[in-house]
């Protein structure tokens, strides 16, 4: 099975949500789905997103999220105004999540359905943090 088609299968719930709302296209360059859309129809898109994908990071406070979900995320977890990360809540190691870029321009967004990373984490906090977490 090729890249698109296990993004499609993993993240099927978002893809079959939004099929009919946006168009989705392989972006090969990314590895990723992607819906570009004009920002009259962010807020349905938005709306639909969130009812699947609940948690949602953004430029303010993607530095709490936990360290595993910044590693799953990859380049995508770094956001600046406006971006945000998706994933859902019940899911404690998600398969795809999904970019919100809204463009420079202020008339598109696009979203971005991705694998998230394979590589296997490790803490970036040192060993006696990790066990004693009080310690500074």
């Amino acid at each position: 099975m090729n890249q698109e088609a296990i993004i499609r299968q993993r993240g099927a719930v978002i893809v079959d949500a939004l099929n009919g709302v946006v168009k989705w296209k392989y972006d090969d360059f990314n590895r990723a789905l992607l819906a570009e859309f004009s920002v009259d129809k962010a807020d349905y898109v938005n709306a639909i997103v969130k009812e699947h994908y609940d948690v949602e990071w953004h430029a303010k406070n993607v530095k709490q999220a936990p360290d595993l979900m910044k590693h799953l995320a990859g380049k995508y977890a770094v956001l600046s105004k406006k971006q945000r990360l998706y994933y859902p809540a019940n899911t404690p190691h998600p398969d795809v999540m999904l970019a919100w870029w809204p463009w420079g321009h202020g008339a598109t967004v696009s979203v971005r359905l991705f694998m998230v990373s394979q590589e296997p984490f490790v803490s970036p906090k040192p060993l006696l943090k990790r066990i004693f977490p009080f310690l500074k």
